[in-house]
């Protein structure tokens, strides 16, 4: 939880900027003056200290921002916010995107999303999961199944009282009292009902998940019931009047949401297939507003919009669209603040509220993934501060003008798809923030914690998330100059540039200095020892930072360590940015894993990780051999980081066996291409007798190593024949005899030949025995097994 800012905070976070500004350009001074470097050395060394030091700034220019918003925030009253309870009120569709969540989750967001205050509101999961997998299709429909059972019965319970009251007062039959305890009653009951909810999920709860489900049961369900149990105490001492009553009945009706629906946007030919959320989103949004005909063409089922006048399916507009991840909640007023703001800016085009984590998690790597995740919170409401904010996809409220403003056209398989949120990278709202920007539109971060996500529970997991987050911001940068460069105020709008470039650029720049300057410390240990403390005004605030969010000062030295094993995870997110730009493809979009069990860590981070933590020891050993002590110091707190990090953050044996099977999994593809490669001139069928007379000749020309036995003592209970090492299920025609007699060479060559004429891959089987009639390990998958046998299969994996 954030702690409420304390008394003089501006003023703090005021003199820690300039004393950074201090520190950074008097070691500047001491290099030029005091430090016989070489000339390329110290372009070098100049150009990282400016890339750390521009990073440690923009940080704390946004925390200075953060804390001057602080200081004079405060939420909306409910007299302020009571026109949105009305009938009337700007229609919200909260839009839930989903693919192959668990139903737990799927439940706890949608529920979030229809206890949140508000009346004119609906809610849609949008289930990405493929058609042909039922099972997960069936999880994600139950649970909107689920959530609009729960609700039914409460809110239908509401309505009639609503239609009760009307009654009444149409015919006179008034006692405003008993009216007042009347109403008192039904929302005790509406507290009652949430404390069963309550209950109901924490018996519910996972021990994986427990500290999910404690803080939704304790920050969603119950805060709203304390919050009803309030409004029946204060509705029953109240003098109510008619029109009072008239009110708190309407309200009544829209306490709960039961408009619960879900769309597949994969049963429609004619709508995008592309396999990311924004597409997801996109294929929905274009639909709003309209009615629309499903009818199958030539096999293919479509959704077209109706012929005027003709009946269809209505999909209805809105106002505004709240889009929320399948894994986040948010709070019971998040609607009601932020349409509040939207409704009194104009040219406000997304409203939100930057997402926490889940607090409490009882695993390290969420932990302390969780604490860079909250310090963004603290760095995204500064960003405001100058008007330099980005839309954060988990959760934002978004004015459905401004997203026909930035609407386009694109061309998918032959098909033309509208895209509002544009699918250019996989970080789509950071580049959908440049299109509004150019629209005119602006983005607002609106000050208060009203909203939750989920964070990876392990680093294979974590490595997938943040390599997606550092994918894309070289991209989008070239847009973002471009939009500030043709704006007027340039000038004015300098600290702006500064943060949202930073945003987009700081996984290069701090990155890459980082690495430099810990590789680089052998060259001159005693010119770079004083860069860590002109950085100490940094670590002061962050950690003061992570204390006000409710971790722990000393967590800062996990959060430095599991930023070293993020090293190369940032390096291929960028890579992937760079292969972007020179070859024109969209990179795929990697959704975080949200399981239970632990996720295959990458090998390359691992392999990254291991060797940084060899060098850096390897820095101290030749210090300490040659006296230079001084130098020592930096390459051992690196070694120490290091150290910790592959131990809690990875797990050196869960990273050997991790490595092992991705060495195997690649060598196992590889073989697999060279065989289609070396082979597909044969694939074709004038090819075929070609490739059987080649085969024919290798045979004659190539001696044999093996005799062949008999195949009555080798054949195993599938029928597979096990001849001179071998093992052939589902022989191809003639190749059953000549493959008893084979060679290794012969039969990598059949196995590639018999690929290529078969249309199928060629997957190893194992439990054959080697020619001097040892058994080799038996396993039936492919990544344990040397390539020294053949089955055909349409299964590579």
């Amino acid at each position: 939880m954030i702690r409420r800012m304390v008394p003089g905070e501006t003023s703090r976070v005021l003199v820690l900027l300039l004393v950074s500004v201090t520190c950074f350009t008097a070691l500047g001074l001491h290099l030029h003056f005091n430090v016989t470097m070489q000339v390329s050395d110290r372009v070098l060394y100049y150009g990282l200290l400016i890339g750390l030091f521009y990073c440690c700034t923009a940080y704390q220019l946004s925390r200075f921002g953060s804390a001057r918003r602080a200081a004079r925030h405060r939420l909306f009253s409910d007299a302020e916010v009571e026109y949105l309870f009305a009938p009337d009120a700007p229609t919200v569709a909260i839009l839930i995107p989903s693919y192959r969540e668990e139903r737990r989750v799927i439940v706890m967001t949608m529920l979030s999303a229809a206890l949140a205050r508000y009346a004119n509101r609906r809610i849609v999961l949008l289930v990405d999961d493929p058609p042909s997998d039922r099972e997960s299709i069936a999880t994600s429909l139950g649970a909107v199944a689920e959530v609009r059972e729960m609700i039914a019965k409460p809110i239908a319970a509401f309505r009639t009282e609503q239609d009760a009251w009307r009654l009444r007062s149409e015919m006179g039959a008034i006692s405003l009292p008993d009216e007042a305890r009347r109403l008192a009653l039904n929302y005790r009951r509406a507290a009652d009902w949430l404390e069963e909810r309550a209950r109901f999920f924490e018996a519910d709860a996972t021990p994986e998940f427990a500290h999910v489900d404690r803080f939704f049961v304790e920050r969603i369900l119950r805060d709203l019931r304390r919050r009803y149990e309030h409004e029946a105490t204060k509705i029953a001492a109240r003098a109510l009047t008619v029109d009072d009553l008239d009110r708190e009945y309407a309200k009544l009706a829209t306490l709960f949401c039961d408009d619960i629906s879900s769309f597949q946007r994969k049963t429609f030919a004619n709508l995008s297939h592309a396999p990311n959320k924004a597409m997801n989103l996109n294929a929905y949004i274009g639909l709003m507003g309209a009615s629309h005909v499903v009818r199958t063409t030539a096999g293919r089922r479509v959704i077209e919009q109706a012929p005027e006048g003709a009946d269809g399916l209505f999909i209805p507009g809105s106002d505004y669209v709240l889009t929320l991840d399948a894994d986040s909640v948010i709070r019971g007023d998040y609607i009601l603040q932020l349409a509040h703001v939207l409704e009194t800016e104009d040219r406000l085009g997304v409203a939100q509220t930057p997402y926490l984590a889940f607090p409490d998690s009882k695993e390290t790597v969420e932990r302390i993934a969780g604490a860079t995740t909250d310090i963004q919170y603290l760095v995204h409401q500064g960003a405001t501060f100058y008007n330099a904010s980005y839309w954060v996809g988990a959760n934002a409220l978004i004015r459905f003008a401004a997203l026909e403003d930035i609407r386009r056209e694109q061309v998918e398989n032959g098909k033309s798809c509208a895209v509002f949120i544009q699918d250019d990278t996989v970080i789509e709202d950071t580049g959908s923030t440049v299109d509004l920007l150019h629209a005119g539109w602006s983005v607002h971060n609106f000050f208060a914690p009203l909203a939750y996500s989920a964070t990876p529970g392990d680093f294979g997991a974590l490595a997938i998330q943040r390599k997606r987050w550092s994918n894309g911001g070289l991209i989008i940068f070239p847009m973002l100059l471009k939009q500030y460069l043709g704006s007027r105020g340039r000038l004015r709008r300098l600290p702006e540039l500064t943060l949202r470039s930073h945003y987009l650029l700081s996984p290069l720049i701090g990155n890459a200095a980082v690495f430099t300057l810990m590789v680089w410390a052998s060259r001159d240990g005693r010119a770079l020892i004083w860069t860590p403390f002109v950085m100490l005004p940094y670590f002061l605030l962050y950690g003061t930072d992570l204390k006000r969010l409710g971790y722990r000062i000393r967590d800062l030295f996990a959060v430095c360590a599991l930023n070293l094993m993020l090293l190369p995870v940032s390096f291929a997110g960028i890579a992937a940015s760079i292969r972007q730009i020179v070859t024109g493809r969209k990179g795929s979009f990697s959704r975080t894993p949200k399981v239970a069990n632990r996720t295959f860590v990458p090998p390359y981070a691992f392999l990254f990780n291991s060797f940084m933590l060899a060098l850096m020891t390897v820095y101290v050993v030749q210090g300490l051999l040659s006296r230079e002590y001084l130098g020592t110091i930096i390459p051992a707190a690196n070694v120490t980081l290091y150290f910790y990090g592959l131990h809690r953050f990875i797990g050196f044996r869960n990273g050997v066996s991790d490595l092992a099977l991705g060495m195997r999994t690649r060598l196992a593809d590889a073989m697999a291409r060279l065989r289609e490669a070396s082979f597909a001139p044969f694939a074709a069928r004038p090819g075929r007798l070609v490739g059987a007379g080649l085969l024919a000749a290798i045979f004659v020309a190539t001696p044999l190593q093996f005799g062949a036995s008999s195949p009555s003592k080798n054949a195993d209970a599938t029928g597979a024949l096990h001849q001179g090492g071998f093992a052939v299920a589902e022989p191809i025609g003639a190749a059953r005899a000549s493959l008893a007699a084979a060679t290794p060479v012969q039969a990598s060559m059949i196995g590639a030949f018999m690929t290529s004429i078969a249309g199928k891959p060629a997957v190893l089987a194992s439990g054959a025995a080697d020619a001097s009639g040892t058994d080799m390990p038996a396993s039936g998958d492919l990544e344990r097994v040397s390539g020294m046998a053949l089955t055909t299969s349409g299964d590579t994996r």
